[in-house]
């Protein structure tokens, strides 16, 4: 028969060890850990309170917000004459919002499926990017089926004209504060949504 002492020690050592593996067991089921939280800000920060875009005429700047991307899609002339689509604002920027709050999903439904959420915002912002870049480097105008017709040589002298002068405007154009915090917060959140994918499950 065993010393009833001997059974009080191994109880002991197993209740001392049990809240060691409660914390390693809630620390893997966290919804969210401190980076995720980081990135969130980081992309708040340079989505909504500060400048994605900056053009520059002269003494005068003016700045874009990456909740306006939509509308400086739609026209890039807007970049230098400002935004005025609210419609097209506030869909995007309720996207945006969507996008932001995308790794609280874990929270919600802790699922793996749940940990897209974290490589959304720099899945929108890579999509932006791109797309503006094939908005401005295509056609400004679209020409007619016949090119030899006197409207079809208007249309690609215009093209032309236009496509010579994008070396100076992008003179005019430089990447904003915004633009650097919101990418740095966006890749911190798909490191941790990385990590994340690497637990099992």
């Amino acid at each position: 028969m065993e010393d009833p002492r001997s059974l009080d020690a191994a109880a002991a050592v197993e209740h001392k060890g049990a809240p060691s593996e409660a914390l390693r067991e809630t620390t893997a089921a966290a919804p969210i850990d401190g980076l995720a939280l980081s990135g969130i800000v980081a992309v708040f920060i340079g989505w909504f309170l500060t400048n994605t875009l900056v053009a520059t005429l002269g003494s005068l700047q003016h700045g874009v917000r990456f909740y306006d991307m939509s509308a400086i899609i739609a026209d890039p002339m807007r970049i230098f004459f400002g935004v005025d689509a609210p419609f097209q604002r506030t869909l995007f920027g309720v996207l945006c919002f969507a996008c932001l709050l995308g790794p609280l999903l874990r929270i919600l439904r802790p699922s793996r499926a749940s940990i897209a959420g974290y490589f959304a915002p720099l899945a929108l912002m890579v999509v932006c990017g791109i797309w503006l870049y094939a908005k401005t480097s295509g056609d400004f105008l679209q020409g007619p089926q016949d090119p030899a017709t006197l409207t079809g040589s208007v249309i690609r002298f215009a093209n032309d004209l236009v496509h010579r002068g994008s070396g100076l405007v992008s003179r005019h154009i430089s990447v904003g504060f915004g633009a650097y915090v919101a990418l740095a917060g966006s890749i911190a959140l798909a490191v941790s949504g990385a990590r994340r994918l690497r637990q099992p499950s």
